[in-house]
């Protein structure tokens, strides 16, 4: 009998809460000294609230982000009062860690760049005529581009009650879902993340598709990139070793 209980997707094994706030500050386009706290704390809960509803396991840090952020969005509504004191921005403490956070990124972004210069095949120079300029393309995507996307897909679709009665009759499992997806990529190798969604999904049909994916790119069998930022997400499939595939299926069981 096929299990019903929800799968939980370890979500500190791709990136964290600060990693999504400066994704939200990029983003927006937006300073990091002077972050508008109303709308990135909206966003970065409307960010939480899908994770749930995508059942990913949100650690405590999520959930102490954004409670931090509510509280510094209290303070900076509070009326001032009408003898200043020197109370500071109720930002900086989130902007000095932001930052810490950023440098610490790069740097290990950098020591990476080390193991696979030469090698990794998302690493292309293109140099314009006069040789002046050179710019690495394409970049790989990250997972809040990736829930991103997700949510375009979820927007558009049409759900009827014909899909929910096909839910009800067909249970798909992440383990299936992780089976057909390899199938399918072995043999188109590159497709856009779009075309990896049935054309009538159910709602249970997207939601596990996406976590499907996920677990493949966490487990290396998939890489998510763009040709540049904010262009059609690809998916390429990188793995061909069928004993490192049965562990992977093994680990999700």
């Amino acid at each position: 009998m096929v299990s019903t209980e929800p799968c939980l997707i370890k979500l500190h094994a791709f990136e964290g809460p600060l990693d999504l706030l400066l994704y939200l500050i990029k983003k927006n386009e937006v300073n990091i000294y002077d972050i508008p706290i109303a709308v990135i704390t909206e966003q970065y809960l409307m960010y939480l609230e899908v994770m749930r509803e995508l059942n990913l396991e949100i650690v405590g840090d999520y959930l102490m982000i954004a409670a931090e952020l509510g509280l510094i969005k209290s303070k900076m509504l509070l009326p001032k009062p009408e003898v200043e004191e020197e109370e500071g921005d109720p930002r900086a403490e989130l902007v000095r860690r932001l930052l810490e956070y950023q440098r610490y990124k790069e740097a290990a972004g950098a020591l990476l760049a080390f193991d696979i210069l030469e090698r990794d095949v998302f690493t292309r120079i293109i140099q314009d005529e006069d040789d002046s300029d050179e710019i690495n393309q394409p970049v790989r995507t990250d997972l809040w581009s990736l829930i991103e996307a997700f949510r375009a897909i979820w927007n558009r679709k049409d759900f009827s009650s014909i899909s929910d009665i096909k839910l009800e009759l067909e249970l798909i499992t992440l383990e299936q879902t992780v089976s057909e997806l390899i199938t399918k990529l072995k043999t188109h190798k590159n497709v856009l993340f779009e075309a990896l969604f049935s054309e009538n999904p159910t709602r249970f049909e997207i939601i596990i598709t996406f976590l499907a994916v996920l677990e493949l790119i966490k487990s290396g069998l998939l890489i998510a990139y763009q040709d540049f930022s904010y262009s059609p997400i690809q998916i390429l499939y990188v793995g061909d070793n069928p004993p490192y595939y049965s562990k992977v299926v093994d680990e999700i069981k």
